[in-house]
């Protein structure tokens, strides 16, 4: 397959802080050593504010009339400040004409939310959705490589701006300990540039008899089947990243570095243990942002991207919902 190239990558937290001590006034049964030790978690994020999720949490507000006061950012508006750090880094003025967005928990069914973040942008290209869960921006690399390959695109935008604030029960604290919000943009063309990351091989797949262990029904909140997900990410971080390096023939000790699916600082503590890559080789952002779904893997690349030098090899392995799965293997050009 030709060469193509990541050339600069964004990404983008909300202010808004959920440290534990937040969830401990939350009053669920939780506390931080709690979630700390289950989890690794310090702190999330949350395009929400705090008196929001608290009036939501108890009934006095709805998503939908906290929505109609204007305090629910939208996905374009998140998107924005991810592509404005990319934009700065490349220099210059990315002329994208496809645009793909990948997110869990998108403004509409329709139009695509791709389209909103074209016109946020003012940008004049094709635009449009795949969305694969916390899969989502190994699945829009997988594409974006191959439509560049194939000649029928020369420059490609990929949003995953994620915002599980919005659907997650802070009632429960099984889930409403793990997830934050956040922002991620890459810009993937045919030309590399000094400091591009090359995309050397994708690959993707599912298990379609898992879907409705990790789902957000129409309407409903975030659930999942904690125990048997936590097997799945882990044995298939492990599956997907040693099938990657045995087909390109590289071992643990030929990759500088190593970033999993932002789930939880435990699962992917073990899977990269596992797999034989040393700590300093290991990226991640979990404990300080929580799980940001599709958004989470590729915000670790883009937080560290002035580490990377010349010859570097990353490995980034994600999983999902669907039950989906993907790694990706990138070298600094």
């Amino acid at each position: 397959m030709s060469n193509v190239y990541i050339q600069s990558m964004g990404h983008y937290h909300p202010e808004n802080e959920l440290g534990n001590d937040f969830i401990d006034s939350l009053d669920i049964g939780s506390n931080a050593q709690w979630v700390q030790e289950r989890t690794g978690i310090e702190a999330r994020r949350s395009v929400l504010d705090t008196e929001d999720i608290i009036a939501i949490k108890e009934g006095r507000e709805t998503l939908d009339s906290v929505r109609k006061k204007g305090r629910v950012p939208t996905i374009a508006s998140i998107a924005k400040p991810a592509w404005g750090m990319l934009t700065e880094r490349l220099g210059q003025a990315a002329d994208p004409d496809l645009l793909i967005c990948g997110t869990s928990v998108p403004d509409y069914d329709i139009p695509a939310n791709g389209c909103t973040i074209a016109a946020e942008l003012d940008m004049s290209c094709a635009a449009f959705d795949a969305n694969s869960a916390c899969s989502s921006f190994i699945v829009n690399l997988h594409l974006a490589r191959s439509l560049i390959a194939s000649k029928q695109h020369k420059n490609v935008a990929v949003f995953n701006p994620e915002r599980y604030s919005l659907r997650i029960d802070f009632n429960d604290r099984n889930s409403c300990v793990l997830f934050g919000d956040g922002s991620s943009a890459a810009y993937v063309s045919e030309t590399s540039r000094p400091g591009a990351l090359r995309v050397i091989d994708t690959v993707v797949a599912s298990d379609p008899k898992g879907f409705d262990l990790v789902k957000i029904p129409d309407g409903e909140y975030f659930t999942q089947n904690g125990k048997a997900v936590q097997k799945f990410a882990i044995t298939r971080t492990i599956e997907v990243t040693k099938a990657l390096l045995d087909r390109n023939r590289l071992s643990p000790e030929g990759i500088s570095y190593f970033t999993g699916h932002q789930a939880n600082l435990r699962m992917v503590l073990s899977a990269s243990e596992r797999l034989g890559f040393a700590p300093e080789k290991h990226l991640y952002n979990v404990d300080k942002f929580g799980n940001q779904g599709a958004a989470g893997a590729p915000a670790v690349l883009s937080m560290n991207w002035d580490r990377f030098q010349s010859g570097d090899k990353i490995v980034v392995a994600v999983v999902g919902s669907g039950l989906t799965w993907g790694a990706a293997l990138l070298e600094r050009v």
